[in-house]
């Protein structure tokens, strides 16, 4: 498990990377990128020795949270019970998923999993995908019920 100066420096890290490059010129703004570098190895130091796999986008570290690198392609999930899910569309940093059931889209955000497996949830619905190598499935965590199971495209 991450400490808390972990994630306190990843959010100082997005922070900082997100400043636009007229505030970043001088002396001072030299310093801060060198210190910025010295705090990303740290990080990532961190994090590796918690056994948490990271990934650098545009300098900043965040946890991976597909640390199996399972594939998410779109398209029809055949499922038990003559059921399927149609996901319409994986974003390409695979951070959000539009998943069709029951004639209505909904929109997943990736969020992280213990277990390793890809996790999308929608807050507003409790609906929640679940991939685990060989199959996936659909869950509605409002009403304790799973709608898909031994879903494969």
């Amino acid at each position: 498990m991450p400490s808390i100066r972990f994630a306190v420096a990843v959010a100082a890290l997005a922070g900082i990377a997100g400043q636009s490059p007229a505030l970043a010129s001088g002396p001072a703004a030299t310093a801060k990128t060198a210190a910025q570098a010295v705090t990303t190895q740290a990080v990532v130091t961190e994090a590796a020795a918690a056994g948490v796999t990271t990934t650098q986008v545009a300098g900043v570290v965040v946890a991976d949270f597909n640390p199996h690198r399972f594939a998410f392609p779109a398209g029809i999930y055949r499922c038990e019970l003559n059921r399927s899910v149609d996901v319409r569309q994986v974003a390409p940093d695979m951070q959000s998923a539009v998943v069709r059931w029951q004639k209505k889209d909904y929109t997943l955000r990736a969020v992280s999993a213990r277990s390793g497996a890809l996790r999308y949830e929608d807050a507003a619905s409790g609906l929640v995908w679940i991939m685990i190598v060989g199959k996936s499935m659909l869950l509605d965590t409002r009403h304790g019920k799973q709608l898909a199971n031994e879903c494969k495209v």
